[in-house]
């Protein structure tokens, strides 16, 4: 798997090829993913989490030599190899954020009026090793078939509140401290009761 190694203020390394530009700002974005469904007749919206995003990764590059355009080219060309193959990233803004493994999106290349050279923003997006969807995928399978396995249960889920309060209610309740008495033949019990001189 090739790897892209990096610091901010150097140049990018892919498979230990320095490439052209120096980076100058790295932005990792990550988000929600968060659904807007409209209730019907009443104001406001619900909102359901759908789960998380991949990570975005952009760097932003400062192309400066003698021949920006020929800069870009060369990044255009040796990314552009890289669009179906994941990337190892390594950099500790990504480390800390969790990246290790992205794909190469995009890259946009920008002149700026009344300076010298050009701007590159290459954005990557994050992607989960194969391996690791399969296990997930895996132990998904292995807990559905082991529920199937022991059929349907009757009854609340084990540990829920219907479950307590059902078990509560199997309870006998516990005769009053004079019922008690008379039952256990005690005297002041059986008098109580009306019983008994």
């Amino acid at each position: 798997m090739p790897y892209l190694r990096f610091a901010t203020g150097d140049r990018l390394r892919l498979d230990g090829e320095e490439m052209p530009g120096v980076v100058v700002a790295v932005e990792v974005e990550g988000e929600n993913s968060i659904e807007s469904i409209p209730r019907e007749n009443r104001a406001g919206d619900v909102h359901v989490m759908r789960g998380y995003r991949d990570f975005r990764v952009r760097i932003a590059l400062r192309l400066a030599g003698r021949d920006p355009l020929a800069e870009a080219r060369v990044i255009q060309a040796k990314f552009a190899k890289s669009k179906t193959e994941p990337l190892r990233v390594v950099h500790p803004h990504l480390a800390a954020r969790g990246v290790e493994k992205a794909l190469f999106a995009r890259l946009i290349t920008r002149e700026l009026g009344g300076e010298e050279g050009m701007e590159a923003v290459l954005e990557l997006t994050q992607v989960e090793p194969r391996e690791a969807i399969a296990q997930a995928n895996a132990e998904e399978g292995k807990a559905l078939s082991q529920a199937a396995a022991q059929g349907p249960v009757a009854g609340p889920p084990p540990g829920s509140a219907q479950a307590r309060r059902n078990g509560e209610a199997r309870k006998p309740a516990e005769p009053p401290a004079f019922l008690r008495g008379f039952i256990a033949g005690d005297r002041a019990g059986a008098a109580a009761a009306g019983g008994g001189r």
